[in-house]
C-alpha cells in the first residue's frame, strides 16, 4: 500500500514539474507565450515560469519548415542557457543568457538563430516567409525536460494573397491586405527583380501587405525568364505602374511610396525625385543614393522616351553632385547602410552625403548599422540569409530597426 501511495505521489510531482500541457495558471514550470498562433513578421514574447531560483535551464527551439514544393524542409534548431533569477521567471525579452548563439537579452534570438541539421544557413524566402512554420520549444534542467510548447508562426501566403498583373504594359504581383480597413491606405511600388530572373521584392511586398499596406511588386526589367540580361529600366513602365497602383480600391493616391533595396534602392529614389507629383515617400536601404550606370559595360540605368537619364560611372566617388536631389521628395525617406556590406563597401558614405542633400525631416530615418552585412534590409525574426556570427546579431538588430522605421514612415499623414 505504501509503495503504491509513494508511486502515486511521485507521478503527481512529475506531472506538476512538467506542467507543459496544462491550462494557463496550472502549477509547475511552464512556457507562456504572448500569442499563439503568431505572425512570422512580428515578434512573440516567451516566458518560462515557476522555476526554482538559482539553477540553470536550457531553452531549445526546433523548427520544421516546409520546402517550396511542400515537402519537409528538414529540422532547424537553436538553444540558449539561462540562470534562473530569484523571481523564478526566465523572460526571454529581459534575461541575458549565459550561453547562446546570440548576445544580450533577445526574445526572438532562438528564432532567428536557427540552423539546419548540418549547420547551414536559411536561404529560401518561401520556406522562411511564405509558409507557416511550426516551432517546438522546450526547457531542460539537468538533462530532463520540464516544460514544452508547440508554436505556430503564420506565414505570409495565408494573410497576404497576391494576384498577377499584366495591365498597361506592366508585369508584377499585387499584394492586397486580406483584412479590410476603413480609410484608404498608403500603398507601395516595390522594385522587384532588380537582377534578371531574381524576384527580390516579393518577400518585401508580401510583408508590407501583411502589415496592412497594398504593394505592387513590379517586375522591373520585364517578365521573369526572358532571354538575355536587361539592365535598363524604361521610365514609362514605372509611371504606368504608379498610375495603376494609385487607381486601386482602398489605396490613398496621395500617399504612394516607392520601395527598393540594394540595386533597386537607386531606382526607388530616382522615381521619387523625378515624379513627386505621383510619389509621396521613398524607402531605399542598402544601395546608392545616386543613379549609377550599369556595369561592366556602361549603359543607361533609366531611359525616358528611349533617351538616357544621366547616371554616374561607378560607386567609388561620392559627391553631392552624384547624389539625387532627395529634397524634392515631399514625404518621408527611409535610408540605411551596413558597415560590413560585402556588395557596397561605401554604402554609409552614400547615405551620409544624402543626409547633406536632405537633412532628416519628420518621418525620415537614416539607419546606420556599422557591424551589419548587406541583407540587413530583409524582414526580421527569421534566420533568412543571416550571416554567421559575429555579424548575425548586428544584422538582425539592424533589420528590427529598419522595419520599425518603415512602419513609422508609412504612418506619417500625407498632405
Amino acid at each position: 500500500m505504501r509503495r503504491k501511495l509513494a508511486a502515486a505521489l511521485l507521478a503527481l510531482a512529475l506531472g506538476a514539474l512538467v506542467g507543459c500541457s496544462g491550462p494557463p495558471g496550472a502549477g509547475g514550470p511552464r512556457l507562456e507565450v504572448s500569442e499563439e498562433p503568431s505572425r512570422i513578421w512580428q515578434p512573440v514574447h516567451l516566458r518560462l515560469v515557476s522555476l526554482p531560483p538559482g539553477g540553470r535551464v536550457t531553452i531549445r527551439a526546433t523548427a520544421r519548415p516546409q520546402a517550396p514544393d511542400g515537402t519537409s524542409g528538414g529540422t532547424w534548431s537553436s538553444q540558449a542557457a539561462y540562470v534562473v533569477p530569484s523571481s523564478g521567471v526566465v523572460d526571454l525579452d529581459r534575461e541575458v543568457p549565459v550561453e547562446a548563439p546570440f548576445s544580450g537579452a533577445d526574445g526572438m534570438g532562438l528564432f532567428w538563430s536557427l540552423l539546419g541539421d548540418h549547420g547551414e544557413q536559411a536561404t529560401s524566402p518561401q520556406q522562411w516567409g511564405g509558409a507557416t512554420v511550426t516551432v517546438d520549444v522546450d526547457a531542460v534542467i539537468d538533462g530532463r525536460r520540464i516544460a514544452a510548447r508547440r508554436l505556430h508562426r503564420v506565414g505570409l501566403s495565408s494573410v497576404a494573397p497576391s494576384r498577377a498583373v499584366f495591365d498597361d504594359g506592366i508585369t508584377g504581383d499585387y499584394f492586397e491586405p486580406s483584412r479590410a480597413v476603413g480609410a484608404p491606405r498608403p500603398a507601395l511600388l516595390v522594385f522587384d527583380g532588380t537582377e534578371p530572373d531574381i524576384e527580390t521584392g516579393v518577400l518585401a511586398a508580401s510583408t508590407l501587405s501583411a502589415m496592412g499596406y497594398p504593394a505592387l511588386a513590379l517586375s522591373t526589367y520585364g517578365s521573369a525568364g526572358q532571354l538575355g540580361p536587361v539592365r535598363t529600366l524604361p521610365a514609362e513602365r514605372v509611371v504606368a505602374a504608379l498610375n495603376w497602383l494609385r487607381s486601386q480600391p482602398g489605396v490613398d493616391p496621395r500617399r504612394i511610396f516607392v520601395f527598393g533595396t540594394s540595386r533597386g534602392a537607386q531606382l526607388a529614389l530616382w522615381t521619387a525625385v523625378a515624379h513627386p507629383e505621383l510619389v509621396y515617400g521613398a524607402i531605399a536601404p542598402a544601395g546608392t543614393t545616386g543613379l549609377v550606370c550599369p556595369s561592366p559595360v556602361p549603359g543607361p540605368a533609366v531611359t525616358v522616351g528611349g533617351a538616357w537619364v544621366p547616371c554616374v560611372s561607378g560607386t567609388r566617388e561620392v559627391t553631392t553632385s552624384s547624389v539625387l536631389d532627395l529634397a524634392r521628395i515631399p514625404g518621408p525617406v527611409v535610408l540605411g547602410c551596413a558597415g560590413q556590406d560585402e556588395q557596397l563597401g561605401n554604402g554609409c558614405t552614400w547615405m551620409d552625403v544624402a543626409a547633406t542633400v536632405r537633412p532628416a525631416r519628420g518621418g525620415d530615418a537614416y539607419v546606420r548599422a556599422p557591424q551589419a552585412t548587406h541583407a540587413f534590409y530583409l524582414p526580421p525574426y527569421t534566420p533568412l540569409d543571416l550571416p554567421p556570427a559575429p555579424q548575425a546579431q548586428p544584422t538582425e538588430d539592424a533589420r528590427v530597426s529598419l522595419w520599425s522605421a518603415i512602419g513609422r514612415a508609412l504612418n506619417v499623414r500625407g498632405p
